[in-house]
């Protein structure tokens, strides 16, 4: 397996989120519609998607959100490929690109019973903040920061 670097306009990348937010819309229904907006591409993103032979399997992004700070987010990989340190190991090669561009922090949002992505981001050193943005009010996510 291997890691490739990209951006949110790679299909293989694309195909992955689909499927990420399909496993959502199975779990929360039209409640996920109100996220639609917030998880689109209308900004840069830089991609990492791991590779098993020619299949994406997993991957993960970051967009900026500005001078100081950027945001981690479409973190999926495959059912069949979970358990095994995956979704760590992309996000700390992202972290490291990260740092190397003198980001100071990183935020990043998930449902409040998304208990397996709140564990992963708690492992990474991540730690619950006041919500922001658009979920400032909302009780369905939790916002989560780590400073570099």
């Amino acid at each position: 397996m291997k890691t490739i670097l990209t951006n949110e306009k790679d299909e293989r990348f694309l195909e992955l989120v689909e499927e990420l937010d399909n496993g959502y819309y199975q779990r929360i229904g039209d409640d996920l519609k109100k996220y639609e907006k917030y998880n689109e591409f209308d900004k840069p993103h830089v991609v990492i998607i791991l590779l098993d032979g020619d299949k994406a399997v997993a991957c993960a992004s970051y967009r900026q959100l500005n001078e100081n700070t950027v945001e981690f987010k479409r973190v999926y990989v495959k059912k069949e490929y979970r358990k095994k340190g995956i979704a760590f190991k992309l996000i700390t090669q992202l972290e490291k690109q990260v740092i190397e561009k003198n980001f100071k922090f990183s935020h990043i949002v998930t449902g409040k019973n998304n208990i397996a992505a709140i564990k992963l981001y708690e492992k990474l050193k991540y730690k619950p903040i006041r919500n922001f943005g658009q979920f400032k009010d909302d009780e369905n996510v939790i916002c989560m920061k780590k400073e570099f």
